[in-house]
């Protein structure tokens, strides 16, 4: 597998070559240790991948001449959004990563009454940035040419009361003793899966009252209680076996 970069427009630039930044660039350069000449793949974060060619190796700034559009299938058939509440760093961390080379499309962290953390003004916005840059990492790691989108943190009560969603979504929350299972769930077609997990100590009890109220179905992973990082990761990879990336 060729080296991977995250080139934003790649395919408006037409006959001018791309310049990275120093972060990308430091990478290709001193990291993966490439040369004028080298070939590599970028990607624009919407599902497009291009054959590339470094140019100008310098690891304050990078040239990047792009080449030939490459095919591209590595979505799953499933819009998986992961409602994760805030779990201590990094086991936070590890969870993003881990959700976004299972094929999540979009990541919510929350704040429940039991999470470790409080995230707030200053702090929010450079944990958000920090997740924001391992996504970019995972996909390059993973193949994926589709930028996950990580939302803002929010309080969980607030993304309880949002309200309405479309038709075709399935909103599934994670309760240890719950009477079904992911095989009792309709999952399989075209759907959006919302799969709302709670933190390490779990859900108040408010929270998951308020929780069923919003269509949230409760549903357990067998008969033991995973950790919050484990939890999310295995109910994704369960549900992409049941219905998404092995029913292609």
């Amino acid at each position: 597998m060729r080296p991977r970069v995250l080139i934003v427009d790649a395919g408006r630039l037409g006959d001018e070559p791309a310049r990275l930044d120093a972060a990308r660039s430091h990478h290709l350069v001193r990291v993966l240790r490439l040369r004028p000449g080298d070939t590599l793949e970028c990607f624009d974060g919407r599902g497009a991948r291009f054959e590339a060619r470094l140019e100008h190796a310098d690891p304050r700034g990078c040239t990047v001449r792009i080449g030939t559009h490459l095919p591209s299938d590595t979505e799953s058939v499933l819009r998986i959004a992961l409602l994760q509440c805030v779990s201590s760093s990094e086991r936070m961390d590890w969870t993003i990563e881990k959700a976004v080379e299972l094929g999540v499309r979009e990541i919510h962290p929350l704040l429940s009454a039991h999470s470790p953390q409080r995230l707030d003004g200053e702090r929010a916005k450079r944990r958000h940035a920090h997740w924001q840059r391992l996504v970019e990492a995972a996909c390059m790691q993973c193949g994926r040419d589709l930028l996950p989108r990580v939302h803002e943190v929010r309080p969980l009560e607030s993304r309880l009361a949002q309200g309405t969603r479309p038709e075709d979504t399935t909103p599934l929350m994670l309760l240890p003793g719950a009477a079904d299972t992911l095989v009792d769930v309709a999952l399989a077609g075209d759907r959006t899966i919302e799969l709302l997990v709670g933190p390490e100590s779990g859900f108040a009890e408010r929270e998951v009252r308020h929780a069923s109220d919003a269509g949230f179905r409760p549903v357990r992973l067998g008969p033991r209680t995973l950790r919050t990082e484990t939890a999310g990761i295995a109910a994704i990879a369960a549900i992409q076996v049941l219905a998404g990336d092995f029913r292609r």
